[in-house]
């Protein structure tokens, strides 16, 4: 059950930890601590923004969370935002399945997309598809599984099963996962079929199209 301090949610820039009003930083370190645990795949490696709503926290407070962040769950502060109590966060967690319309009016097709988010693990035999934009998955995808989406495919947890990605020709689509162990990767019109039983690696990896129209995989990073 989430609860009602900290949220650790997945977007196309990667993860952010949501940090509402609070009272101590001890309370937070607490609230963390439970979330972390609520997750069924390792985060070693991540990197995590921070988006802190008010009250906000002491410099030597927010110092000590970052080196617990990494310390503790080996995860790295990219950034910090913070935002008014009284103001919308361009950030809102979520707590079911449901679009994420975009207004972001730039040329990059992420940024005006809409995404779907499952806060599930898809089984074997399910499938999910969002043609419209980009899905985010909070849990696995297992074998026997597949996901299809115009947009990129990010999975917090193991990719096991297939993932299709940019379903309607867009090529700068990419499929992101915590652990990336699939059946079968697509990216258009591509495929990619990994070794079979092969191993996680241990941290996030991203598969993009490369040159001369090969998928690649590599450690993921950011966008």
């Amino acid at each position: 059950m989430a609860n009602s301090i900290v949220a650790l949610r997945a977007y196309r820039d990667g993860l952010h930890l949501i940090i509402r009003p609070h009272l101590s930083i001890a309370e937070v370190e607490e609230a963390i601590q439970q979330e972390m645990s609520r997750m069924n795949q390792t985060l070693v490696g991540a990197s995590v923004q921070i988006d802190l709503k008010c009250p906000l926290l002491e410099e030597e407070e927010m110092t000590y969370l970052k080196s617990k962040l990494q310390e503790t769950y080996n995860l790295t502060v990219r950034s910090i935002e913070t935002f008014d109590e009284q103001a919308p966060s361009p950030i809102a967690a979520a707590p079911t399945t449901h679009e994420i319309a975009q207004t972001a009016n730039t040329q990059n097709g992420r940024d005006s997309e809409p995404s779907r988010i499952i806060p599930y693990t898809i089984r074997s035999g399910q499938a999910e598809g969002f043609p419209q934009g980009s899905l985010i998955i909070y849990g696995d995808v297992n074998s026997g599984a597949e996901v299809r989406a115009g947009g990129d495919i990010v999975v917090l947890g193991a990719l096991r099963g297939n993932a299709h990605a940019g379903l309607n020709g867009r090529l700068s689509a990419v499929i992101i996962a915590m652990d990336l162990v699939p059946v079968q990767l697509q990216i258009g019109n591509f495929i990619n079929r990994r070794a079979i039983n092969q191993k996680p690696r241990g941290y996030p990896e991203i598969a993009r199209l490369g040159v001369e129209d090969v998928i690649i995989v590599e450690k993921f990073v950011k966008f």
